[in-house]
């Protein structure tokens, strides 16, 4: 996260304050970047330096650690219930497929099952490079396939499912929802949080943004040469839902850039291709913000504010069903 010796100094100046102040305090502890570190221990040190990201966390009705069966393995799981909801989000962590967990999230999906007054399946897929795609992207499928066959019986209404996840876990939350489309697997809706589009070219955004606002360039390789170490092409759509042929007939999406991320302009061609296909898109570029402000709690109020606003919007998108089955009355 910290610039690199000999270049030329960062301009942080349209950034909010909690976030100036976040990057000057990271500048300031130093220490190696995360790709100079073998995986595991990259991975045991996201653990704790994700988690603390995010401040108090919220209350909900109930949470439930669970074991999704993907084939001969399982995968960890962890629902958080509201005794008032009535719908399911199906939540996919970030970390460049390689970091972070349920547990890292714990706090932002929390306050996402009281926005949204929903209950939030966390899924904890397996990471690179031990397990390089498909094994994230299959995981995430047995994960949709299991709320399909299993929701009713837990309460949870699969019918009216919606995706949602951060960086990494959104990218897989794109494909997915093209999967589902191929599949015959109705969604609600899809909630796309600084998304990874297209790993196989780069943007003026990529290069702006290389080194000291958060996510550094050299990471990003890091964690994409990772993640396709079993031979998969950059440009395979699975991996880069941007390549994709057909967009057309997909979950209505919210789709959320930070305006300083190296990932904004892929964001932002992901929801013009959205839109170009002829889908119901909500496209937000958050200003003075960085990449993974959705769990940046502690620096203040904004992760807060966009959490809210994915609330607002999954209400909103469920209310819209529930009238076009009443009739429109």
């Amino acid at each position: 996260m910290k610039p690199q010796e000999n270049q030329a100094p960062v301009d942080r100046s349209r950034l909010l304050q909690e976030y100036r102040t976040l990057l000057e305090e990271i500048d300031a502890l130093g220490g190696p970047a995360l790709e100079t570190l073998s995986p595991q221990e990259a991975r045991a040190d996201s653990e704790v330096r994700l988690a603390l990201l995010w401040g108090a966390k919220d209350e909900v009705a109930d949470i439930e650690n669970l074991e999704i069966p993907n084939g001969e393995m399982k995968l960890k799981a962890r629902l958080y219930r509201r005794a008032d909801a009535r719908r399911t989000i199906l939540f996919l962590h970030g970390g460049g497929w390689m970091v972070g967990s349920i547990e890292t999230h714990d706090g932002p999906v929390r306050t996402l099952a009281n926005a949204a007054r929903a209950n939030v399946l966390s899924v904890e897929y397996r990471k690179a490079p031990e397990a390089p795609f498909p094994a994230a992207f299959e995981d995430a499928e047995a994960a949709l396939l299991w709320l399909q066959e299993n929701g009713e019986v837990r309460g949870l209404d699969a019918g009216r499912l919606i995706l949602a996840g951060d960086s990494a876990g959104a990218s897989l939350c794109a494909s997915l929802a093209i999967r589902a489309r191929h599949l015959g697997v109705g969604l609600a809706g899809q909630v796309l949080i600084y998304p990874a589009t297209d790993l196989s070219s780069t943007t003026a955004s990529r290069a702006e943004f290389a080194s000291g606002f958060s996510l550094d360039q050299s990471t990003m390789i890091w964690y994409a040469e990772n993640y396709l170490s079993g031979g998969t092409p950059p440009a395979d759509p699975r991996v880069s839902p941007l390549l994709a042929s057909n967009l057309a007939g997909l979950a209505p999406t919210l789709l959320i850039t930070a305006d300083h991320d190296p990932l904004r302009d892929e964001g932002r061609a992901y929801a013009q291709r959205l839109i170009a296909a002829g889908n119901d898109v909500c496209y937000e570029e958050w200003q003075g913000t960085i990449h993974g402000f959705f769990i940046m709690d502690r620096a203040g109020k904004t992760a807060r504010k966009l959490i809210g606003r994915i609330g607002q919007w999954a209400e909103n998108l469920w209310n819209r069903h529930d009238y076009a089955e009443r009739g429109g009355d």
